[in-house]
């Protein structure tokens, strides 16, 4: 059992849980102006080498909130635009789901990176180390431009 006021992440593809009468009552727009988002990741990064982040997401609203997304995936990360850092890119499927946040309920989404992009090869996938500084960024997966579902920071990536 976990302390009180322990939080831990949500698995990737996200816990769907009752948020109550009045969960549903909010329009989706409106849902989405009431949440916080916060990204927490390491400042430098060594290639090869697995760095934990996580993506938090806090309803602010005093009541429980249901917002909906329009694919299976319910949040995502990108470093320079490049999503989850592989190039041949993904597209999930296209089932709607809800996420419900309990009054001022707060999600964890943990992801990590290891200073790598995926690229297709001749001979198959390549991972190529990206030294430098990158924008990693992490958002609610809504079909919404809202700029308080997303939140960015900087990344140097080493070799050792």
């Amino acid at each position: 059992m976990k302390p009180s006021g322990t939080l831990s992440p949500d698995p990737a593809g996200g816990i769907e849980e009752s948020g109550g009468f009045f969960a549903g009552l909010v329009p989706n727009r409106i849902a989405l102006r009431c949440l916080s988002v916060e990204l927490r990741a390491p400042r430098e990064i060594v290639a090869g080498e697995p760095s934990r982040f996580l993506f938090k997401i806090e309803n602010r609203f005093p009541v429980p909130l249901s917002v909906r997304v329009p694919g299976a995936k319910l949040w995502g990360w990108s470093v320079d635009g490049i999503p989850e850092a592989d190039e041949r890119g993904f597209e999930p499927p296209e089932t709607p789901r809800t996420v419900s946040f309990r009054r001022r309920g707060v999600r964890l989404f943990e992801g990590s990176w290891d200073g790598q992009v995926r690229r297709s090869g001749t001979d198959g996938d390549v991972w190529k180390p990206k030294p430098g500084t990158h924008t990693l960024t992490a958002f609610l997966a809504t079909d919404y431009e809202y700029q308080n579902v997303r939140d960015s920071v900087q990344v140097t990536v080493v070799s050792r």
